[in-house]
């Protein structure tokens, strides 16, 4: 049980960074050509740091489940690294998916527009499982 406990852990943290990383590509996609006062949106800095926060949290995740998942694979101990990995996919991924379609403003909301579907599908990942703070939880317990 401990086994399939830590590879959905891992499974559930490499499907929030696509999806993560996939909101993060239409938003900046659509930051780039939607325009406000005679320029991009994607200029404006206060965008340009929500956008930089969303590649840190994403790079953030990512290194953290290469390291679960090597060590998974090597055939070592990795319940606390898998449960690092799980944590950043709850945190650091719904930051992500929250901030991307806030960014879209209110086309971000509308279901015929496609960013909501990955606002709701990373927001699902995150609660899968116990969410952020049960994993924190169990983090701490392993350490």
């Amino acid at each position: 049980m401990r086994t399939a406990l830590r590879l959905a852990r891992i499974a559930l943290s490499a499907v929030q960074l696509g999806v993560a990383e996939g909101a993060l590509r239409m938003t900046a996609d659509y930051l780039s050509a939607r325009e406000q006062f005679g320029r991009p949106l994607g200029t404006f800095q206060a965008v340009q740091h929500q956008l930089a926060d969303s590649y840190i949290e994403i790079d953030a995740l990512r290194v953290c489940l290469w390291h679960a998942i090597s060590l998974a694979a090597a055939g070592e101990d990795a319940e606390q690294a898998t449960l690092v990995a799980k944590w950043w996919s709850d945190d650091g991924g719904l930051n992500v998916v929250h901030r991307t379609q806030h960014l879209h403003g209110g086309i971000g909301v509308d279901v015929d527009y496609p960013i909501h579907r990955y606002f709701l599908w990373g927001k699902q990942i995150a609660g899968t499982l116990g969410g952020a703070s049960a994993d924190l939880a169990l983090l701490g317990a392993a350490l």
